[in-house]
């Protein structure tokens, strides 16, 4: 029959664990109410320590750097960092319009471009958590375009089987790419790639006139 400190020791990992998982939502929790309230360049471990009532040890011990997290928070979608509004119109090419050229002007200022590289290097940093949430997960299942993808879908304007998270990767991932090599798209630039994209988006009798 096991000893009093051997029941104890048997038992301590199973109440342990839960607040371990525990102290881990917590410092995804924080670090979203500080994106809220901040810019990414203006975080930091200790404030999200601060924040999540946790030591930097506990928030080191699952992730390599604050871009870690928020690179979490982004593909689980439990955080979103939307540079610009996505207007709603009823006009899905304008919309994209709009919202694409806001973002030539917007993501590629200095503090969005280094975010970008942040995020890309903690995503290559071999973490298996992140490895499967990237596996797993797609940042464009989910944010301001891929909902405005689905009204139009809703709203019957897109070819029937269209994969959203596919549509809003195939506009939004040229943009990290210039973003990374630190060359902005001209307007033409991307006012083509919304056209391309959408004109295998669209069924041909919910196309508009450009403007």
């Amino acid at each position: 029959m096991a000893s009093e400190a051997q029941r104890s020791e048997i038992v301590e990992p199973r109440r342990g664990r839960p607040r371990s998982e525990a102290s881990h939502q917590a410092v995804l929790d924080a670090t979203a109410r500080l994106l809220r309230a901040s810019p990414y360049e203006e975080l930091t471990v200790e404030a999200i320590a601060s924040e999540a009532g946790v030591s930097k040890q506990t928030i080191y011990r699952w992730w390599k750097s604050k871009a870690a997290v928020v690179l979490e928070l982004m593909l689980t979608g439990d955080a979103e960092i939307e540079l610009v509004p996505m207007p709603s119109t009823g006009d899905l090419r304008a919309d994209c319009l709009t919202w694409i050229r806001g973002m030539i002007v917007e993501a590629f200022r200095e503090t969005h471009v280094g975010m970008a590289r942040s995020l890309v290097a903690a995503g290559l940093q071999g973490d298996p958590g992140t490895e499967r949430l990237l596996q797993q997960a797609s940042m464009w299942d989910h944010g301001l375009l891929a909902e405005r993808l689905r009204e139009a879908e809703r709203a019957g304007e897109l070819r029937e089987g269209v994969d959203i998270a596919a549509a809003a990767s195939a506009i939004g991932d040229p943009l990290i790419f210039r973003m990374l090599i630190g060359s902005a798209p001209s307007r033409g630039w991307a006012e083509s790639l919304v056209d391309v994209v959408l004109t295998g988006l669209l069924r041909p009798e919910a196309g508009t006139d450009r403007p």
